[in-house]
């Protein structure tokens, strides 16, 4: 299970758990069952009122149901969203009268919820991310003749940014891979000047190579000084950065983003172990 669907399953499921426990206070008002609806109907017509007003009333309205799918078993399962605008996975009896939040497990030991979060969820998150990853201030690492490329997501304080910049480095030095860096700040007060500082600067490869092979991993701490009276274009630059990290829900750097030969997009979080670095690598194509 990737680190965002457990976020995911964890930021929806505490909202759910809260709204629970304060509707315990009044009385319950029973759910009525709905009428069984031919597939095709369901399709036309979305999300059954029936399911949609469960997860109002046991919410008091606080998340809402954005699209319904074919859940395992007896189940419905439905894409809902936080009022933070985290979306995630639950699942519904098809008489509306429960909701099931969190990990629903297969017979063989498999997260359901995690399966369907990546197809639902997670599948177009990468979508939308990979459409507007180039309208970002992202800087080059790499050969513009890189058959493999992709974005990734980082912080210039950030430690395990450092070991994926690290654990790249052959890949990148053979010519087979551009990392196109989208920098943010957020770690310490220091990130954002310095991620400006790169983005500013006449070789902005150089700088964060300096950055990367100068940097202290004991103080998880990166090696250029922040930028000095940064321009309203360059924090406008920076600024927009940011708005793509929040706008696609990216908690954690790095953020990796890339779309394989099908053309379907995918975001890995954190850094890599190698096997499955060199399949990424491997998997990613040029836009």
């Amino acid at each position: 299970m990737t680190l965002r669907t457990r976020l995911m399953i964890t930021a929806v499921s505490a909202l759910l758990a809260t709204a629970t426990v304060s509707l315990a206070a009044t009385p319950a008002v029973p759910a009525t069952p709905a009428p069984a609806m031919p597939k095709s109907a369901a399709a036309a017509t979305g999300v059954q009122d029936s399911y949609k007003n469960l997860v109002q009333q046991v919410t008091h309205g606080q998340i809402q149901v954005l699209k319904q799918f074919t859940g395992p078993g007896d189940l419905v399962g439905l894409v809902v969203k936080s009022p933070q605008g985290q979306k995630a996975v639950i699942y519904v009896n098809k008489s509306a009268q429960y909701i099931i939040v969190g990990n629903v497990i297969t017979a063989d030991g498999q997260s359901q919820t995690a399966t369907d979060t990546d197809k639902y969820v997670n599948t177009e998150i990468a979508q939308k991310a990979w459409a507007n990853a180039a309208n970002t201030a992202w800087i080059l690492d790499g050969s513009a003749k890189a058959k493999h490329v992709i974005y990734a997501v980082a912080d210039p304080n950030c430690s395990a940014c450092h070991k994926f910049y690290s654990d790249t480095r052959p890949y990148v030095e053979k010519g087979d891979l551009a990392i196109r860096w989208i920098l943010v700040g957020f770690l310490r007060p220091s990130s954002q000047g310095m991620a400006m500082a790169i983005i500013n600067a006449k070789d902005p490869g150089a700088l964060l190579k300096q950055n990367e092979s100068q940097f202290n991993m004991d103080k998880e701490q990166g090696a250029i000084k922040p930028i000095d009276n940064p321009s309203a274009d360059l924090k406008a630059k920076f600024a927009g950065n940011m708005k793509f990290m929040s706008d696609h829900q990216f908690t954690v750097t790095p953020t990796i983003i890339y779309l394989d030969a099908q053309g379907t997009a995918h975001t890995v979080m954190g850094a890599l172990p190698e096997p499955q670095l060199k399949d990424m690598v491997n998997s990613a194509v040029k836009p």
